[in-house]
């Protein structure tokens, strides 16, 4: 096995296993839920950005992964349900099947994607060429995976943080439900 299936293995285990253990089933939201995916998101974003060359291939390669986790956040946002809890002040998420198979398309995506760069020639050799032609750097196609997550991760804490503030507000009771 090579280190970059090895690493996107690991990768993939570790989101797993915080998507399972902290969004799937009802969780507690508060500032640790917002300030620690944000915190995240800044550190991995400048270690895997730095050093990319600002050309126009890279640029267009980082703005369509974005653009991508932008889409996918708004999907995991849509099944997912923020509730409060008015008697103790506390907000909820709550996460099912849906956002779960979001969150296993994804990741697995990304690992048949590497496992077929590895794996099978003439993907490689297909998507070496494009890279190539294309001008696109490899941490252009970082920028791609790398902003794809960010996107994802920022959109989902973002619109769950709203939500609870609405909630806690009272200003928007469509998601309020009694918490037993």
């Amino acid at each position: 096995m090579s280190d970059s299936m090895r690493d996107a293995l690991m990768l993939s285990g570790v989101l797993l296993a915080i998507v399972l253990s902290t969004q799937v089933g009802r969780h507690k939201f508060g500032i640790v839920k917002v300030l620690l995916p944000l915190a995240l998101v800044v550190f991995v974003g400048w270690d895997v950005l730095r050093g990319m060359g600002i050309t126009t291939p890279n640029v267009l390669a980082a703005a369509i992964g974005t653009a991508t986790g932008l889409g996918i956040g708004f999907g995991l946002l849509a099944t997912m349900r923020v509730e409060r809890d008015h008697a103790e002040g506390k907000s909820y998420t709550r996460a099912g099947l849906p956002y779960l198979l979001i969150w296993l398309v994804v990741l697995l995506g990304r690992l048949a994607f590497v496992w077929a760069l590895e794996n099978v020639d003439s993907f490689g050799r297909s998507v070496a060429e494009f890279l190539v032609e294309n001008g696109v750097e490899p941490k252009g196609l970082a920028a791609f995976f790398v902003l794809m997550a960010m996107a994802m991760v920022l959109v989902r804490t973002i619109g769950t943080w709203v939500r609870s503030a609405r909630l806690s507000s009272g200003s928007d009771r469509r998601e309020a439900t009694a918490v037993a």
